[in-house]
């Protein structure tokens, strides 16, 4: 492969155009094909009998050619980026990102890189800056509820005799039927089920409440009408039960047997103690972060200049993908929680991307003021702290330098356990003297005011890497 030109199409962005020859595509998609012709099943031939030709005819020419681009841009592209942005000066400030202009046989393919470049900000102020860090008071109701959860938490199961009623843990089998015929997922054994909490489809639990631990009877309910299997929606069925036993649960007492079990200490006095220590920490640590924000704010504000349209790009997109992400997990849509906080797409995109700005402008004065400040590691603090990594780990240092970004690192952004900058305490630690805190042993008191603000430039560094986390640099693969 060769590089074929480099341009800036707009300030603080480089783009590198790179090419490949047919003869190079070819040969790289021959080994692609060597590699994986054992995995293809082609009609009128065993797995991995048939030839590149015949694979070809079934899958079509360009069967090999994606595998066979990346190879070539693992094997050449790498060199060939570093060594252009050494040739022109040039800092990037994320990975870059690639995009496929052509691929014919024939002719070979062209593929381009664009990164983000670090922007030269005008940094109005870098010091001053000013907050109020409100940690507000633990209250008893606070306490109580945790004390509550703990108790359901350690509740143990016991049998009730009487009949089951909302509230209770049954333990049942059950088999469903659609027109006297078994359907797919209608049938489980040894079910633990909460009566009352909603899981099953309307009727099934209320059909269960008033009968007795070994009773069998049947249940009869319609499913709803948008029922996500279709072929279930709005159908009467038929659930046979077998309901093995009905338990309740049993909460322990609030005493000290309870304390003991549950945190290690003597007394109920000494566990309310423990509890309120630990959302006050908790109630800290978020109102440090709320102050750390609102300080970022005002640095972003002023930080002024053009930022690489890219970076605010790629920085929206990877918060965009955190929230689907989360979503996802909460098993919510985007539409649906946006229906839930009265929201549009259009407003709440607007509102991310907004914010996706902001923190990089903040990440770009951070890391300039890094610069400024000599906070940014040597190769040497880099190789020292990423050797550690590797005995620890008992891989070579080679194989950490791969799996980690170095780049990133350079700047002061990527993990590196223990990573010190030269000349003295890392930008955490400065961070952490210059802001207002309460130690975790001291005993929460009076609501806090505390006036927080950033004595010199070189604290802002903290930020970045320890409150936004902003990780932008992960390894991709290119198409």
């Amino acid at each position: 492969m060769k590089l074929v030109s480099v341009e800036t199409p707009e300030k603080s962005v480089c783009k590198m155009t790179f090419s490949a020859s047919a003869e190079e595509l070819e040969a790289a998609s021959n080994a692609v094909y060597e590699r994986t012709r054992a995995t293809y099943t082609i009609k009128g031939f065993a797995k991995g009998e048939a030839d590149r030709a015949q694979i070809e005819a079934d899958r079509g020419e360009h069967t090999f050619w994606y595998d066979a681009i990346n190879d070539l841009m693992d094997k050449d592209v790498p060199a060939l980026y570093d060594a252009a942005m050494a040739e022109h000066g040039f800092h990037a400030v994320d990975g870059p990102g690639y995009d496929l202009v052509s691929v014919k046989k024939d002719e070979g393919f062209v593929a381009t890189a664009t990164t983000a470049l670090q922007p030269e900000l005008n940094l109005t102020q870098t010091t001053g800056f000013k907050t109020e860090c409100v940690t507000p008071e633990v209250t008893d109701k606070e306490i109580d509820a945790v004390l509550e959860r703990r108790r359901a938490m350690a509740a143990e199961l016991v049998p009730h005799k009487g009949p089951a009623v909302k509230g209770n843990i049954v333990h049942i089998d059950y088999e469903g039927l659609l027109e006297g015929k078994p359907f797919n997922g209608g049938t489980a054994q040894n079910q633990t089920l909460q009566l009352g909490s909603g899981r099953m489809i309307p009727g099934f639990e209320e059909g269960i409440l008033g009968h007795k631990g070994g009773e069998a009877f049947d249940i009869f309910v319609t499913f709803p009408a948008r029922y996500h299997v279709k072929d279930l929606a709005g159908k009467p069925v038929v659930f046979k039960i077998k309901l093995h036993d009905v338990c309740v649960r049993q909460l322990p007492a609030l005493n000290s047997d309870f304390a003991k079990k549950a945190a290690n200490v003597d007394t109920m006095d000494e566990f309310r103690a423990q509890i309120r220590q630990q959302l006050h920490d908790s109630k800290h640590a978020a109102a440090l972060n709320r102050a750390k924000d609102a300080i970022l704010t005002q640095l972003a504000a002023a930080a002024e200049g053009e930022l690489p349209s890219v970076l605010v790009e790629s920085a929206y997109q990877q918060e965009m993908e955190r929230v689907q992400q989360q979503l996802q997990m909460q098993r919510l849509s985007l539409d649906r929680y946006l229906s839930q906080i009265h929201q549009t797409r259009e407003s709440f995109t607007a509102a991310v991307r907004t914010a996706a700005e902001k923190n990089t402008r903040a990440r770009m004065a951070l890391l300039q003021i890094a610069q400024n400040e000599d906070l940014v590691p040597t190769e040497e603090d880099i190789d020292k702290t990423l050797s550690e990594r590797a005995e620890r780990t008992k891989k070579t240092l080679e194989e950490v330098k791969a799996a980690s970004n170095v780049e990133a690192i350079r700047r002061n952004e990527g993990p590196a356990p223990g990573l010190r900058p030269p000349g003295g305490p890392s930008a955490a630690t400065r961070a952490s003297a210059a802001l207002p805190t309460m130690s975790s042993s001291t005993p929460p008191s009076k609501r806090n005011n505390l006036s927080c603000f950033c004595a010199c430039a070189t604290v802002q560094a903290f930020f970045i890497v320890h409150f936004f986390s902003l990780d932008f640099f992960s390894l991709l693969r290119y198409f």
